[in-house]
């Protein structure tokens, strides 16, 4: 189980993103540093893994639009894609409604399992960046 938000960059430049119930502002304030980070950095993918998780506030929904507002050259030139594994057919259906009426400028799917998630935002990756994920996930394996 997560506590506050985990930002996992161990297999990058694939990222993973968990949080739980109990996270704070803070932590959300956190996220969204490791993100811009990560934005500006160079290309990668994200998987936002939101199962036993809570949704994000306003404010906090709101920090996610600005982001993508201040960094949107960025954005588009780095996230290669972002999939989101939940576990509520109802949370699922609400992600992807909001998806439809404010695209992201990236490809972006909705997935009942981490291995779907996985395998789709690994196709947007290129193939020396897949390698390295593949060799991030054999030295992670072997540590």
């Amino acid at each position: 189980m997560v506590h506050g938000i985990e930002l996992d960059r161990s297999r990058y430049p694939l990222v993973v993103m968990r949080s739980g119930m109990d996270f704070i502002q803070s932590d959300w304030d956190e996220l969204m540093k490791g993100m811009t980070q990560l934005i500006r950095a160079g290309p990668f993918g994200l998987i936002n893994d939101i199962r036993g998780s809570r949704m994000p506030d306003a404010v906090q929904r709101r920090a996610i639009t600005q982001m993508y507002v201040d960094y949107e050259h960025e954005t588009r030139a780095h996230l290669l894609a972002s999939g989101v594994v939940g576990d509520s057919r109802v949370v699922n259906g609400v992600i992807t409604a909001l998806n439809w009426l404010k695209p992201t400028p990236h490809p972006f799917k909705v997935f009942s399992t981490f291995i779907e998630a996985e395998r789709w935002v690994l196709q947007h990756f290129s193939h020396d960046l897949r390698r390295q994920v593949m060799s991030q996930s054999i030295q992670g394996a072997a540590g």
